[in-house]
């Protein structure tokens, strides 16, 4: 065998051996990931989620989010950005209810009955369902519907609409771990637990 062609051979094994690590150590996002196979000191997670509340979809996956926080604890972080959609009628006043609730330091009791009753209210009677809400966490209802309606809210919700537009954002939900959009929404808890472990360990 020349020498050429033993630079070839090595070449070519060389070429193997990276991909190999590369599937093991950089798999994609919709890929599985065992945390029992990696090593080294888990990071914190951030998930950033663009969310309508009249999307079925959206509410779906509160579950998930849930048992994530339940599991990692303060290795995640999940933080909501509203991008309701133009073809559902009600997402921007949900959205804007949820913010006129968080000025009264009551933003996910407002966001889990909203989500909770989204079947109710998406059929019509909105606004009435979410005063009961408001009235129901005991919100000063005076104050909520100013927020409501007024203009550091409305801008609030235009400007997270906004910049989901920025980023290419065009369906609910659309989920960005640690600044990198998933291409393809989980499809189990067991998939996105997967996709979290491999952002926690996969710098070390």
């Amino acid at each position: 065998m020349n020498k050429k062609t033993l630079q070839i051979a090595a070449f070519a094994v060389f070429i193997a051996v990276a991909g190999i690590a590369l599937y093991f150590g950089l798999s994609n996002e919709s890929g599985a990931a065992n945390s029992q196979a990696q090593s080294g000191e888990p990071q914190e997670v951030f998930i950033l989620k663009y969310s309508d509340y009249q999307c079925p979809a959206c509410k779906a996956y509160v579950g998930a989010q849930e048992e994530l926080k339940r599991e990692f604890g303060d290795l995640i972080e999940i933080e909501y950005r509203h991008f309701p959609l133009s073809g559902h009628q009600f997402a921007d006043l949900a959205a804007r209810s949820v913010e006129a609730a968080r000025e009264q330091d009551s933003y996910r009791e407002m966001h889990d009955l909203i989500f909770e009753y989204q079947e109710v209210w998406s059929s019509g009677g909105a606004e009435e369902h979410f005063n009961d809400f408001a009235e129901q966490i005991g919100l000063d209802m005076d104050q909520f519907l100013a927020d409501r309606d007024s203009e550091s809210i409305r801008n609030r919700v235009n400007s997270q609409r906004e910049e989901g537009v920025r980023r290419q954002v065009n369906a609910t939900p659309t989920f960005f771990i640690n600044g990198q959009r998933l291409r393809q929404n989980p499809q189990s808890y067991e998939q996105f637990r997967s996709i979290v472990e491999l952002y926690m360990y996969r710098s070390n």
